[in-house]
């Protein structure tokens, strides 16, 4: 799993996290997949509220609504195959 922070933008290549980041209400800022055998993810790093949902989540401890969840990880993997939505 990549992730990163560059000047204030978060980059991960994890659908998983990257949709529940989506789910908790974090925009999207754009999708990278110029690397065909990985797709970046790009975030606004927030600040604290960023940094600590992104902690929540890599300690197991993520809540929230899975139908918002589900909907934001089947609209990922949509974008990734280039599909229209």
């Amino acid at each position: 799993m990549k992730n990163s922070l560059s000047d204030g933008t978060y980059f991960t290549n994890d659908t998983t996290l990257a949709a529940w980041l989506i789910s908790q209400g974090f925009e999207l800022l754009d999708l990278d997949n110029s690397n065909p055998s990985s797709v970046a993810f790009l975030f606004d790093n927030n600040g604290q509220e960023f940094s600590k949902a992104i902690k929540l989540f890599q300690l197991g401890m993520a809540t929230g609504n899975i139908l918002t969840f589900f909907r934001a990880y089947k609209h990922l993997l949509a974008k990734i195959k280039g599909e229209n939505l």
